[in-house]
């Protein structure tokens, strides 16, 4: 990863580009921001960045030794952690079953990078074959950390261990870390990611600058995407609504089979049928829609969250900063009066949920004929 492949966030990469050239580069720093909004990708380009052996004014080189070593993530200097959980048999002997870490699941960290940085903690644990478990930074990734960093850097000037996903450190492990953390040897820096504050240590928390990151601006994620993945414009403009800010769900909605204009219609068709409150067209509904699979099922859902934030823009007088025309703005207009403060709060939060349990295998029928009489219920509260 180059600062030229992270989408947007042009002035924090000028700005970590100058802490490296003048030598300001903080021993600590937590890379804080929503999913898909780039905080994973800044910290692989700053990494690079700062073991460039040749770097220049605005990017690494690429060429040098230390470049082609990070095209491969195999840099002998730079170290991963991140959650993972007891999954049996890992590499053929139990080990992981018994005492789960980081570098037993280096194979599948590596590949996934390289496929793409933005990634959904959800895509980790699918790639583990753990979805209905939860994944943590385990004790023994501590220590490990603890003996990295007591050897010498093999051929650059900083060690760096980049840890993704800090607040899923196991409370009874951050002990082990703290002193590390707060006087690391010479040449030593922690990059941690992170996307919940207040998930996180507040003593870990306190041992680190933090890099706030925000969400990427449709415009920015609608040009990447057209530039560099050979999609139309409109098709861009469809996917950056759709994604809200979060690339990693843009290139998700991207790589799914169905076009963004599907989702529309299924949603406007579901949201008809429980405003009416038609039992048997909503049973007809669910009984169709939960054989689309799970994937057409959480972009349903999220184009659901997507409507729902637009309503409440033209309740307060947004409208004009809405970026749709044709029938989804008429269905917005039409919409919006029954989305309001009285229940947009339950209607985001059950959808919130249904995302979760869909992404953890639940039964589609029972969890989406639930959320069907839920919105049935809550529509007519909305005045």
């Amino acid at each position: 990863m180059f600062f030229k492949n992270v989408v947007g966030q042009e002035s924090l990469k000028k700005r970590l580009i100058a802490n490296v050239n003048k030598n300001r580069i903080s021993h600590a720093q937590l890379f804080l921001g929503p999913e898909g909004s780039g905080k994973l990708s800044l910290a692989l380009a700053y990494a690079r960045y700062i073991q460039c052996r040749n770097r220049g004014p605005e990017d690494a080189c690429g060429r040098c030794p230390s470049c082609l070593k990070f095209n491969k993530l195999e840099h002998p200097d730079i170290h991963f952690y991140f959650p993972t959980a007891r999954v049996k048999g890992m590499d053929g002997d139990g080990s992981a079953e018994k005492k789960p870490k980081s570098k037993l699941f280096y194979k599948q960290w590596r590949e996934m990078l390289l496929e793409s940085s933005y990634v959904h903690y959800s895509d980790w644990l699918e790639r583990l074959g753990i979805q209905n478990q939860q994944a943590v930074i385990y004790a023994e990734d501590c220590n490990d950390i603890i003996k990295d960093l007591g050897l010498k850097a093999f051929e650059s000037p900083y060690k760096i261990v980049i840890i993704w996903m800090i607040e899923k450190l196991q409370y009874q492990a951050a002990p082990k870390l703290l002193k590390t953390l707060e006087e690391p040897p010479s040449g030593t820096l922690f990059l941690l990611i992170s996307e919940h504050k207040d998930d996180i240590l507040k003593t870990i928390l306190s041992r680190a600058q933090m890099v706030k990151i925000p969400l990427i601006p449709d415009k920015e994620i609608e040009q990447h995407l057209a530039d560099h993945y050979s999609c139309s414009l409109e098709r861009a403009r469809h996917i950056a609504f759709l994604a809200g800010g979060n690339f990693a769900e843009a290139l998700r909605v991207l790589k799914s089979d169905h076009e963004p204009q599907e989702d529309f219609l299924i949603f406007r068709d579901w949201m008809r049928l429980c405003f009416k409150r038609d039992v048997s067209g909503m049973l007809e509904w669910v009984d169709k829609f939960s054989r689309a699979g799970r994937e057409p099922q959480k972009a349903t859902l999220q184009y659901g969250l997507t409507i729902f934030r637009q309503c409440l823009l033209e309740n307060y007088h947004a409208g004009h900063t809405l970026r749709l025309d044709g029938e989804e703005r008429d269905f917005i207009t039409k919409f919006a009066p029954f989305v309001s403060h009285k229940n947009a709060l339950e209607i985001i939060e059950a959808f919130n949920d249904s995302i979760f349990h869909v992404e953890r295998n639940a039964n589609p029928k029972i969890l989406l004929t639930d959320l069907s009489f839920k919105l049935a219920r809550l529509f007519k509260t909305a005045k």
